[in-house]
């Protein structure tokens, strides 16, 4: 994995939290003073709620579009993980201390029957917490959706970024790449770019004129020859030579 791309990833989702954060803090100043368009009752409370839900779901949805893996994406999730805390939101608010409402709706979601199935059985929580953000949103407890939202993006970043729960790597995938090229001052991005695809983690160790050395630990499902293959038939790098030398410890 590319050490600047994650660091780059939890930069930008602290920046946005932290804004958020200051954002609501003014938001919540100001309830006392236009009590009667933002309260609780009103169109306006309902729109800082369904606006709320959506502001907390946001970088979850880009999370799982930056981590996940392209074999297990799927694009209707993303979707799905913004708009349904939106709606679930706006649902507590209309049967919020009814009882007779909150039969009525059980009633039309029985009548309703939606199919899915997930790719990715871990793609399950999304949906988990998009309706936990969506109920805490409906009922005005935004802070309790901030700490769960901001808690399981971090969760979720740490194992991404350490391969959690994955196979251990073996001495077969860990070794080093050597590219023999002329062009090594424009091949350095261009190779980066391949590594990002199918190393874990990787380090230029050599640039000479004639070549570039990398150190590089593979993903647990990708393989030499294939690293070695996309180098090769890359014609911007105009590689004469390319050969991956396994570790031997």
């Amino acid at each position: 994995m590319n050490e600047r791309r994650a660091f780059g990833l939890v930069i930008r989702l602290a920046a946005y939290y932290m804004a958020l954060a200051a954002m609501a803090w003014l938001v919540a100043r100001s309830i006392p003073q236009w009590a009667t368009l933002i309260g609780e009752r009103t169109p306006g409370g309902a729109a800082v709620a369904m606006l709320g839900a959506l502001a907390l779901m946001s970088p979850v949805a880009w999370m799982y579009m930056r981590t996940k893996l392209k074999a297990n994406y799927d694009s209707s999730l993303v979707q799905t993980v913004i708009v349904l805390p939106v709606v679930i939101s706006g649902v507590v608010l209309i049967v919020r201390d009814s009882v007779a409402l909150a039969f009525s709706l059980a009633g039309i979601v029985a009548a309703v029957r939606f199919r899915n199935t997930l790719r990715d059985t871990k793609d399950a929580v999304y949906i988990f917490l998009a309706i936990a953000v969506g109920l805490a949103a409906g009922v005005q407890a935004f802070s309790v959706g901030f700490v769960v939202s901001v808690i399981y993006v971090a969760v979720v970043l740490v194992l991404w970024r350490f391969d959690v729960g994955t196979t251990p790597l073996t001495d077969r995938v860990r070794g080093r790449l050597v590219v023999e090229t002329s062009r090594t001052a424009a091949a350095e991005s261009t190779l980066s770019g391949i590594l990002e695809r199918y190393a874990r983690r990787w380090k230029l160790v050599q640039s000479a004129p004639t070549g570039l050395t990398f150190t590089v630990q593979l993903r647990r499902r990708s393989d030499p020859d294939a690293l070695v293959a996309a180098v090769r038939d890359d014609a911007a790098l105009q590689v004469t030579g390319v050969r991956f030398e396994p570790r031997d410890s």
